[in-house]
């Protein structure tokens, strides 16, 4: 897996040398990630001292697009992703004199993934300037770990977990996109895309709550660069 996603990178940047055939855009991306992770359901009787819910991380990587005809394209990407879930956390902790106190904190689990989404691309408007784009995608765990914001109190700390042999190292899901490119002149443009990703393979090792699996997803918000 990392030798296919590090020839991706290659042909990537290579395609730079015949960015001048009119068929042919790359670019590079960034953007926010709203990201959440399912398959399982918390135990009602840890819900009160546990919750979970989405948490906002980042993306940002290259793009190749082939134009196949007037309106239809192929898109490839290689991404750096990072993929977040916040926990709401509240324990109770006694010290030696038989005093207790709750703390409120929260947790955050976050993977690190190198994504390479394969999708085709169809631009619907006279101009098109407005487009949806979907297709399979395949994740490589680069890392994961299980970070907290509590305060060191009596030997609790906040040092982050590190959690990455405890998943599987690759992630497959689908991926549906909708934006507009804005061109800025013949060879150069922007875009501004909205996309949905799925994951639908298990990344954990181990069983969880209810034997459930855990699966990705996450939503993007991402503004690109293209030029051909």
């Amino acid at each position: 897996m990392k030798k296919l996603l590090l020839s991706i990178t290659f042909l990537l940047i290579s395609t730079l040398n015949y960015s001048q055939n009119s068929k042919i855009k790359i670019g590079v991306q960034a953007g926010l990630n709203y990201s959440n992770l399912r398959g399982y359901d918390i135990p009602v009787q840890f819900e009160p001292f546990y919750s979970e819910s989405p948490a906002f991380s980042f993306l940002g990587g290259l793009n190749f697009e082939y134009q196949m005809k007037e309106k239809l394209s192929l898109k490839l990407e290689l991404n750096y992703e990072r993929k977040s879930q916040k926990g709401d956390n509240n324990i109770e902790v006694t010290d030696t004199n038989d005093f207790s106190q709750n703390y409120n904190f929260t947790s955050k689990k976050n993977y690190d993934y190198l994504v390479l989404p394969i999708m085709l691309k169809y631009n619907f408007s006279n101009t098109n300037s407005f487009y949806v784009n979907g297709g399979p995608f395949i994740g490589y765990l680069l890392k994961s770990n299980l970070t907290n914001d509590l305060e060191k109190i009596d030997g609790l700390n906040n040092d982050p977990v590190e959690t990455t042999n405890l998943n599987n190292k690759t992630d497959f899901g689908l991926s549906i996109g909708l934006g507009k490119t804005i061109e800025i002149n013949e060879k150069n443009s922007i875009f501004i895309e909205i996309r949905e990703n799925l994951g639908l393979s298990n990344t954990s090792k181990n069983k969880v709550w209810g034997n459930g699996e855990v699966k990705t997803n996450s939503l993007n918000l991402i503004i690109g660069y293209s030029i051909n």
